[in-house]
Formats: structure tokens, sequence, C-alpha cells
């Protein structure tokens, strides 16, 4: 039972780790464009089930081992940039939303539940495009993967839950208190305002890095600055469990 414990401090410690560094600000940046706590918990929990999601389908199952992986890094950094223009054009956004039938008019305006929907939308996507990208240099996090659900299905997925609701804790935090920030600087309040346009660059930004694989030389840099002295911890750990 051990392991589940190490399984859930590997996710609070993966957050540290220099290779989850390059998509924090779309995971705090999102929420934080939103002062309602509803849009951090979507983005996280739509976050969460997409590594859940693809940690099983692309790294420990054969089910998409045939789609290449440029498709996934095109899909997510696309979806990334697509966000980033809806955060710095919202008038289209609310056009286009509006022609697929995710908001209607009324009197003139769309109607407030509807602009909530489409808020929801957006801050769903945001979570799932990180997944098919998500990479973690967590040694416990491969080692569930590579040893522990191949041995073990039910075993191996449960401790991937607990690793991912370890990981999905600290970024909740990070993003509310991303939102307090944001409260603080009246300037940042406006929905339609320069922080919201200076966050929708940086969606466009990273989606571009993620296409153009800046990400990947980003992570390698962030771990040469920051080093591995977490990813040795988890090392150690994993040692003593296995001896």
């Amino acid at each position: 039972m051990l392991i589940l414990f190490v399984s859930f401090m590997a996710g609070v410690l993966t957050v540290l780790a220099p290779c989850v560094f390059p998509l924090l600000p779309i995971i705090v940046g999102g929420s934080s464009s939103n002062s309602k706590k509803h849009s951090a918990l979507v983005i996280i929990l739509s976050l969460s089930l997409s590594i859940f999601l693809f940690s099983l389908l692309l790294k420990a199952t054969t089910t998409l081992l045939g789609v290449p992986d440029y498709v996934w890094t095109y899909f997510s950094g696309g979806l990334v940039i697509l966000l980033g223009l809806t955060l710095l054009f919202p008038d289209a956004w609310t056009m286009i939303s509006y022609k697929l039938g995710l908001s209607r008019w009324s009197d003139g305006n769309l109607e407030k539940t509807n602009q909530i929907k489409t808020g929801f939308t957006q801050e769903i996507f945001t979570g799932f495009a990180l997944g098919p990208v998500f990479t973690s240099c967590s040694p416990t996090y491969l080692y569930i993967l590579a040893v522990i659900l191949p041995a073990n299905l039910a075993w191996g997925i449960l401790n991937l839950i607990i690793y991912i609701l370890g990981l999905a804790s600290v970024l909740f935090l990070i993003s509310l208190l991303g939102q307090k920030l944001t409260k603080r600087m009246k300037w940042a309040a406006n929905p339609n305002g320069l922080f919201k346009q200076i966050i929708g660059g940086l969606f466009i930004l990273v989606g571009l890095a993620i296409i153009f694989g800046w990400i990947k030389d980003l992570e390698a840099w962030s771990i040469e600055l920051l080093g591995d002295t977490i990813i040795k911890f988890e090392n150690e750990i994993l040692r003593d469990l296995n001896s």
C-alpha cells in the first residue's frame, strides 16, 4: 500500500519538476482569465481526465500505437492556438459560438446562461488540449506505466489515478492562487481587457512551441537550469520499495 502514497506524492512533486513548467502558463493563465472558482476546477478536471485517457491509450496499450506522435502534437498545439485566438478576439468567438449553436441571441444580446456555457466549453478544451502532449519526468509515473500496469491492470489504474490526484490537487491550489492575485489587480478583471489578451497571446506562443517542438527544448533547458533533485529523490524511494 506504500506505493499508493508514493504515487500521490510523486504527483505532487511533478508540479515542481522542470518538465511540467512549460505547461503551467496554460493551466494557470486559463483559470486566471476567469475569476470564478469553478473555472480552475473544470480546467484541472479536464486535464486530469485527458492525462488519464492518453496515458492508458497511448503509453499503456497498443490501441492508438499506429497514430504518429506528430498528429497529437499538431492536435494539441492547434487547439491551444485556437483557444488563444478566442481570448484575443472574444467578439469573433461569440459569433462563432452563436453559429455553432453554443449560444443564442435574446433581445439583441447573448443570454447569460449561454455565455457561461461557452466559457465552460473553453475551459474543458483548455484542460483537454494538454493531455496528448503531457510528459512527466517523474520516475514513479513511468514506473506505473511500464511496470505496474502490465503486471496488474486494476492496480496500475488505481496508482495512475492516485498520481493524477496528487498532481491535480497542487495545480488546483496554484490556479486558485492565480485567480486571487488577478482579483487584486483591477486592470486584470476586465473580461475584454489587456490581461485577457496577454493570456491569449501566451496561449498562442505555447501552442506554437508545442507544434514546432520548442516545448521539448524548454523542458531540457529547465532540467539543466533547475537540476534533477526531485527525480533523484523519487528514484531513491522506488529503489527502497523494490529492494
